[in-house]
């Protein structure tokens, strides 16, 4: 779990900041011309999927992919070398991880009984079903951007490896602030920047 008191103060030339602010630029793009871009998958998605490119990482190229044995989709999958990236279904034998892109933690829809479902424990029975019906043990739970109550406590619904409750998930948070207002918008991403200084 990120220990926020010791997260390194965000500067203009981390890859990081790079990511953020490349995000509200996908999110404007994907605003002006929603229907031929929403096909490629929402922006956060965009930015990490291409992040990890750059990195030599063999990732899937399209947006809601699954694997054989599972209707699940997925944000994105990491594949083993020399499998065609750009395919909708995988045979578990070429995932080596299933990665799941959150640019925020929220409460999931509000049951019966008015309370909100716990987006770890969606994630924990996704994980487990996938797990279950096609042998793929390795999750991550990747969020760009998380909120801090004050006195600076975690948000309620803050993804956590504990309450995830496998072995074999991670959850990387990026940072600790989410700005009001939201990532997408580049003036938030730089107010992020001056108030981590």
């Amino acid at each position: 779990m990120p220990n926020y008191s010791k997260k390194p103060l965000l500067t203009n030339s981390d890859e990081e900041y790079a990511m953020l602010i490349e995000v509200t630029e996908e999110f404007l793009k994907q605003k002006i011309d929603k229907t031929a871009r929403e096909k490629s998958g929402n922006a956060t998605e965009i930015i990490l999927r291409n992040h990890l490119i750059r990195r030599n990482l063999k990732v899937s190229m399209l947006p809601n992919v699954t694997i054989q044995g599972s209707k699940i989709k997925n944000d994105l999958l990491l594949l083993k070398n020399g499998v065609d990236p750009n395919q909708k279904t995988f045979s578990s034998d070429n995932v080596k991880m299933v990665i799941e892109i959150k640019n925020n933690a929220v409460g999931g829809k509000t049951l019966d009984n008015d309370k909100r479902e716990d987006p770890n424990k969606m994630l924990r029975v996704k994980f487990n079903e996938l797990e279950a019906t096609t042998n793929v043990r390795n999750f991550a739970v990747i969020v760009f951007s998380e909120t801090l109550l004050p006195p600076r406590t975690p948000y309620k619904w803050r993804f956590k490896e504990e309450v995830i409750g496998k072995e074999n998930c991670k959850v990387l948070v990026a940072r600790q602030m989410y700005p009001p207002g939201g990532l997408y918008i580049k003036s938030n991403i730089v107010e992020m920047l001056q108030r981590s200084r």
